[in-house]
């Protein structure tokens, strides 16, 4: 008998994986494909939606491809995707804008017209948003109609990128009420379009907007000519699923507030599960739904590998050069030799990693990236290592602030593109001072889609039954030496960051 398995997609803001998983959440099969963002104007962030939607179809072609041997079928499909995105369609469902991200920042100034008109904190109670930040479609809709009005005009829908490609595939708009709210539109606690934010804030119908539906909501009958680009039977059950945020908790094991996700992609974010909305008094987190009796707090951060994407980037031809003289698979692998090297704390170089804005805890769009305290013994290394630890800097100010809104935490679960450097994680522990737990599953955000669509078939009991492979795979503790010394930069980090930004 052909034994059943279950893939899952993760639509990211770098790229696009898809893998294959058992019912013991084995990974049989991953495929992944990069696309690149769209940077033109000051504040601008953008994908290309058709980029991405063929994106999905390669990966999930060679993906099935390499499961093809195997004596399985793939039952249902989940999906996650970049959170906050947004676009706007026709009536066609054609796109009328590219995907702005949440690090597009060009929205500010609406953002700021939403400070300054409504009463914020009554909104943040109801979405869990803070929504005088860029970061949420809510500004983007605003900036859309003032910046854009011959498109905005033409708009039928604003959606995600989520509700866009399930339109492709299926013709219906719906969105998951993890990616509604997080739209800063949703009101949480009813899980419905918050009429009060489109008639007031927006001035617009709740025709705009798609149909909020459960995260294991069953979609069938996909449009044959997609299916069978993508190699799939087109009969195959999609899950609606989740935001990647929340399926990396899922797919490490977060159930509860005793655990927290710690997850560095492109951006970063720690979060925690409980069950009913907890919301901070100085609106430094946010709270998303994911089910009906669960709700997902944390924070997030805007600069995490993005950073040193950009590093890489702008520096590959010399960095490729020298990771392939000294046998490296990759750049990443030689910016863990750079840091390795150099001493903790990077020999007084202090960087504020703010490339795209920042989020969590001080929500400043208009924060800048800043290099302190150079001099002539830094070098390359020392930027790798102080880009690492600023980054860790921002995530461990995020972690302060959870700890005191909820004091359950017991355990911090590593997952995401940076579990992959032994050095970063290091950096991590020495900084939290505190174990650092690795997740078992090393694509928690694909894994977590996978096992969201088993839950929602029945294959396992329910989205809080644990598998073995949610179990860490190994811990990491700090050095107390090298904590010491962190305490110290950190302290220093913070002071640069409020003499320059008044927080």
């Amino acid at each position: 008998m052909a034994k059943s398995l279950f893939m899952g997609i993760d639509i990211g803001t770098t790229g696009v994986r898809a893998a294959v998983f058992d019912m013991e959440g084995n990974q049989l099969g991953l495929a992944y494909k990069e696309y690149p963002m769209i940077c033109t104007e000051e504040g601008m962030s953008e994908l290309d939606p058709e980029v991405i939607f063929q994106a999905l179809i390669e990966v999930v072609r060679n993906c099935k491809q390499e499961t093809d041997k195997l004596d399985g079928k793939i039952e249902a499909i989940g999906f996650s995707t970049q959170m906050h995105s947004f676009l706007a369609v026709d009536n066609e469902g054609r796109h009328l804008t590219n995907v702005i991200t949440w690090a597009d920042t060009r929205s500010v100034r609406q953002a700021d017209m939403i400070r300054d008109n409504f009463n914020c904190a009554e909104l943040y109670n109801k979405t869990g948003c803070r929504v005088q930040h860029p970061m949420y479609p809510l500004s983007n809709i605003l900036w859309l109609r003032e910046t854009r009005p011959e498109i905005f005009n033409k708009t039928a829908k604003f959606v995600t990128i989520k509700e866009y490609i399930l339109f492709r595939l299926f013709g219906e708009y719906l969105i998951d009420i993890t990616d509604a709210s997080a739209t800063a539109c949703l009101n949480i606690h009813n899980f419905e379009w918050d009429e009060d934010i489109l008639k007031e804030v927006l001035k617009v119908g709740r025709d705009k907007f798609g149909q909020p539906v459960d995260c294991t909501y069953v979609m069938k009958g996909m449009k044959k000519e997609y299916a069978s680009a993508m190699g799939i039977d087109p009969g195959t059950l999609l899950v609606a699923g989740s935001g990647d945020g929340i399926m990396a908790n899922v797919g490490c094991g977060v159930f509860d507030d005793t655990s927290m996700s710690c997850t560095i992609g492109t951006s970063g974010a720690l979060r925690i599960a409980v069950d009913k909305p907890l919301l901070d008094p100085l609106q430094r987190t946010w709270c998303y739904c994911f089910t009906r009796d669960t709700w997902v707090a944390g924070g997030a951060i805007n600069n995490g590998g993005i950073v040193l994407r950009w590093l890489r980037d702008e520096y590959r031809q010399q960095f490729e050069h020298e990771a392939q003289q000294l046998g490296l698979k990759s750049v990443y692998k030689l910016f863990d030799r750079y840091a390795e090297e150099i001493k903790p704390g990077s020999d007084g170089l202090i960087f504020l990693p703010f490339l795209t804005g920042e989020r969590s805890p001080g929500w400043n769009a208009n924060a800048k990236g800043t290099i302190y305290g150079l001099q002539l013994i830094h070098g390359k290394k020392h930027l790798v290592k102080a880009t690492m630890e600023g980054i860790i800097y921002r995530m461990f100010s995020v972690y302060e602030v959870i700890s005191q809104i909820n004091s359950n935490v017991k355990q911090i679960k590593a997952n995401g593109g940076y579990v992959n450097s032994q050095i970063w994680l290091q950096i991590q522990a020495d900084v939290f001072n505190k174990e650092i737990a690795v997740a078992g599953v090393g694509e928690a955000a694909v894994f977590g889609a996978a096992y969201t669509a088993m839950a929602a078939v029945g294959a396992v009991s329910s989205l809080r039954h644990p598998l073995k492979v949610m179990e860490p795979s190994r811990t990491v503790k700090p050095i107390p030496g090298n904590a010491e010394i962190y305490q110290k930069a950190y302290r220093q980090f913070k002071e640069i960051y409020t003499k320059m930004y008044q927080q």
